[in-house]
């Protein structure tokens, strides 16, 4: 079962928290307000867009397994969209389309497919490089042909290395 949109008043509230628990809202800014704390970051999930997948991978993430995600750079350039870059922020969903966690990129890696080490498979928490390379093979594959290109194993992968900035289950009601 695919993920449902988020809802914007649980994301509104998540970000007021977590700009405030991660002292990020304590940034100095002109007239008192940064970039950074002013506009709601984007919300995504991780995985190839199933529920089960976005739960187990946003778990990892909030237990301190995984620290980097992956994504198929060609798809990217097909979209015209920008690849991601150090500082971004963002909410990370789980399967429920509930914000469990943000996130700050730390470090971002150009790496053809077929140069990936175990070091990143072993930061996506995901197991060994040999799992890592099919998983990766075919949500790839499956991100290239929605934007009408074929999956190239000597193509580039953009490796995102996170840190998070603040949990949802560290809240104290």
């Amino acid at each position: 079962m695919y993920i449902s949109e988020p809802q914007p008043e649980e994301l509104s509230a998540f970000w007021t928290r977590a700009k405030v628990r991660s002292k990020l809202a304590e940034v100095p800014g002109v007239m008192g307000v940064t970039d950074v704390v002013s506009v709601e970051p984007p919300a995504f999930t991780l995985g190839d867009g199933t529920r089960s997948c976005a739960s187990k991978l946003a778990l990892l993430v909030v237990r301190g397994q995984k620290s980097a995600t992956s994504s198929y750079a060609p798809a990217y350039d097909s979209a015209g969209l920008a690849y991601p870059k150090v500082g971004d922020l963002g909410i990370l969903l789980d399967g429920d389309a509930k914000p469990v966690a943000l996130i700050r990129n730390r470090e971002v890696v150009l790496i053809p497919f077929d140069e990936v080490t175990s070091e990143v498979a072993q930061a996506e928490g995901e197991g060994d490089l040999e799992k890592w390379r099919e998983a990766h093979e075919r949500v790839f594959t499956e991100d290239a042909h929605a934007v009408g290109i074929d999956f190239d194993r000597s193509a580039n992968v953009v490796v995102e290395y996170f840190d998070v900035m603040y949990r949802v289950d560290t809240d104290i009601a």
